[in-house]
């Protein structure tokens, strides 16, 4: 007897889980919604990061010394243990700080989708802040950059001014932020176009 056609068919893969996937961006989305531009803060501001971390360690270093003096006056191997134990702690505390300083700081950016603008904030390692605004809320976007800096490297803050009470977006360190605002605008008009298409196409019906 001819085995059942249907016993020879494979199980059906179970459905995927709604809001969880291998990219953390696309969960932040509405179906439907698509990812146009992603934008990190510019790399200038790790530098000053990068000075103060430096700065830091060799205040401790300075410290250590200054406490204990006695113990690099002397010549011999327990002089060059001491010295080689201190240099080796403080380069790694100084990776670590670098490490999770740089974590925290490329984490946040600015998401700018068919229909919203999507703000991640990573404050610390364990505090994150996300805030949506929908296009239809878009009312004006202006730049502004100050200082030599900002001109040479082309970063700025781009402020995004909303209708109603919804809080202005605020995003600072913004590289070339004029094409930035340029992009925000046209996906706003974009937008606008595409509802008034979607109206247009219920009265008809």
């Amino acid at each position: 007897m001819e085995p059942d056609e249907k016993a020879q068919k494979p199980p059906a893969a179970p459905p995927p889980l709604a809001g969880i996937s291998k990219d953390r961006e696309a969960d932040m989305l509405e179906p439907g919604e698509c990812v146009l531009t992603v934008v990190h803060r510019s790399v200038i501001g790790l530098l000053g990061i990068y000075l103060v971390a430096f700065l830091a360690i060799a205040a401790i270093v300075a410290l250590v010394i200054a406490m204990s003096p006695d113990s690099f006056d002397s010549s011999g191997v327990s002089v060059s243990a001491s010295v080689s134990a201190i240099i080796i702690l403080a380069a790694v505390l100084l990776g670590l700080i670098l490490f999770t300083a740089t974590y925290i700081y490329r984490q946040s950016r600015l998401l700018v989708t068919n229909r919203s603008l999507v703000q991640i904030l990573q404050k610390t390692l364990f505090i994150k802040k996300v805030s949506r605004l929908s296009m239809s809320n878009v009312e004006d976007v202006s730049e502004e950059q100050r200082g030599f800096l900002a001109s040479l490297f082309n970063y700025g803050t781009l402020t995004v001014q909303t209708a109603g009470t919804e809080d202005n977006f605020i995003f600072t360190l913004c590289p070339n932020p004029t094409g930035l605002a340029d992009r925000i605008i046209e996906a706003r008009q974009a937008y606008a176009k595409s509802i008034q298409e979607e109206n247009e196409k219920k009265q008809n019906t």
